[in-house]
């Protein structure tokens, strides 16, 4: 799979922005809250991009695997409690991260009163949700990830057959089974897609999305980034 682009790579840097993808290995239909309650689900692995390279977060599986992520670099995986040394008061871009992500990531690490994560972020399945109802006046609708990154022509959504077949509960599947390459894998092609969208939207606020009436592809405005941040320590 490609990396990140340079370009990519630049706006991050001069954004200070940190794009991030999240996993639980957690399926939904064995908890009786389902999805209504992050907490209860294990946290498996978070992949991030900061300070010009990818970094994997897992407590699962053995502590001398290594993951290829960029430029043939062999990458170990960094404990889970050390995570919230690289997103404490940053900026991050990701999916679902209001309702699910970071909810998850402050029931999982220990935090105290004096070390919240006070995080800003810009939550793209919000974000588009919102736009969407906003566009359709009818209500908004939930695009995935893949969705969004393949209409928007970013890097590797044309080429990611392979990752269309892996979905949710496969990826559970296979985790659980101790293959986690692939799933780490593609939680470095979500980081990417996250960076890229935010690239997208920051230099114009718009994104194509699929009309449900028409089933035809649109553009649409999006709400620009870093004129809706939210901060986590109020929860």
């Amino acid at each position: 799979m490609i990396g990140m682009k340079n370009k990519t790579k630049k706006f991050l840097e001069h954004q200070k922005i940190i794009p991030i993808a999240i996993f639980s290995d957690t399926d939904a239909s064995d908890l009786p809250t389902g999805y209504a309650d992050p907490t209860k689900f294990d946290l498996a692995a978070v992949v991030l991009w900061k300070n010009d390279r990818f970094h994997v977060f897992s407590d699962k599986g053995k502590e001398d695997v290594a993951y290829v992520l960029e430029d043939k670099s062999k990458t170990n995986p960094l404990p889970l409690e050390s995570l919230k040394e690289y997103i404490h008061g940053e900026f991050l871009v990701g999916y679902d991260l209001e309702k699910f992500g970071l909810p998850l990531i402050k029931s999982k690490i220990n935090l105290t009163d004096d070390c919240d994560l006070n995080v800003d972020y810009y939550d793209l399945l919000q974000e588009s949700y919102k736009a969407y109802e906003e566009h359709s006046g009818e209500g908004g609708k939930r695009f995935r990830l893949f969705q969004l990154a393949f209409w928007n022509a970013c890097e590797n959504s044309v080429n990611a057959a392979d990752m269309i077949g892996f979905t949710h509960l496969k990826m559970i599947q296979s985790w659980h089974w101790g293959a986690r390459r692939k799933g780490i894998k593609k939680l470095k092609n979500e980081t990417i897609w996250c960076a890229e969208l935010a690239c997208r939207i920051f230099r114009r606020p718009e994104i194509m999305v699929r009309d449900h009436r028409t089933n035809k592809r649109i553009r649409i405005p999006i709400q620009a980034i870093g004129n809706r941040t939210s901060d986590m320590t109020g929860d």
